[in-house]
């Protein structure tokens, strides 16, 4: 290889763009954080009752 041709590349559109941006991972992150701590209370609640009935069920 002598580097002297280079490898034709296709221009992206806009919304390939921006769904493979390192930022959306972060800003799901975010919101998914948010989401949970406004339902805290339904998810402990939630994971109480898991382990209850896992419990109950013979499984440990």
């Amino acid at each position: 290889m002598t580097g002297t041709e280079r490898t034709p590349v296709r221009p992206v559109g806009v919304v390939r763009r921006w769904v493979t941006d390192p930022l959306v991972p972060a800003l799901l992150f975010a919101v998914g954080v948010l989401g949970t701590a406004a339902s805290g209370h339904v998810l402990t609640w939630a994971v109480i009752g898991a382990l209850t009935g896992y419990t109950l069920s013979g499984s440990v």
